[in-house]
C-alpha cells in the first residue's frame, strides 16, 4: 500500500509539468537527425565533436567572406497563435563579418504570407555574432505580424568567415 502511495504522489507531483509542457514547433532542432526538416544549401554539417546536448549540432564552417551560407526551416503558424517564443544555443569560433554592419553569424526569423513570399520588414534578427563566444542560449519571444502564414527560421554564416555551431533550436507558442 505505501508503494502505491508514493507512486500515485509522484505522479500526481510530476503530471502537472507535462500536461502543460509546450510542443517545440521545430523539427530536428537538436540536429539528431541529421538535417531531417532542415533545408540545407550543403554548406552545413552534423557534428558530434561539439555540442549543448544529445550527441550532435549543426556545424556551419566558412573560408571566407564572399558566401552566404546557411540553413532554414519554414514552419506554419498554428492558429489562433499570437506569440511564440524562439530560441537556441549558439557557439561561435573565429567569425570575421564582411564589409556590410549585417554580416556575421546570424539566427533570424523572416515572417512569410500564405504566398510563401517574404513579408518585407518584418525580419526580426535575434542574434548577429562575430568574434568567439562559448555556448550561448539566445532566445526572444516574437509578436506574430498580421497575414503572416508561417515563419523561416534562418541559421546562416552572412558573408562571414569562421565556425557557427547551432543545437536545440526551438519555436514554442506562448500562452
Amino acid at each position: 500500500m505505501k508503494n502505491f502511495l508514493f507512486i500515485l504522489c509522484t505522479a500526481v507531483l510530476l503530471a502537472p509539468g507535462s500536461l502543460f509542457a509546450q510542443k517545440n514547433l521545430v523539427l530536428n532542432g537538436g540536429f539528431e537527425d541529421e538535417f531531417f526538416g532542415w533545408n540545407n544549401g550543403g554548406g552545413a554539417r552534423q557534428t558530434p565533436w561539439d555540442f549543448k546536448s544529445g550527441k550532435n549540432s549543426c556545424a556551419i564552417v566558412t573560408a571566407n567572406t564572399d558566401n552566404w551560407v546557411g540553413i532554414d526551416q519554414t514552419v506554419r503558424i498554428p492558429k489562433k497563435v499570437q506569440d511564440i517564443e524562439f530560441s537556441a544555443w549558439i557557439k561561435t569560433t573565429n567569425v570575421v563579418k564582411g564589409k556590410n554592419d549585417w554580416d556575421g553569424a546570424i539566427f533570424t526569423i523572416v515572417f512569410l504570407d500564405v504566398a510563401d513570399k517574404d513579408m518585407s520588414g518584418q525580419d526580426v534578427n535575434i542574434a548577429r555574432l562575430t568574434g568567439g563566444n562559448d555556448w550561448t542560449f539566445y532566445k526572444k519571444t516574437i509578436k506574430m505580424p498580421d497575414k503572416a502564414y508561417s515563419f523561416k527560421i534562418l541559421l546562416a554564416m552572412g558573408n562571414a568567415s569562421g565556425t557557427l555551431l547551432v543545437d536545440d533550436v526551438a519555436a514554442v507558442k506562448v500562452d
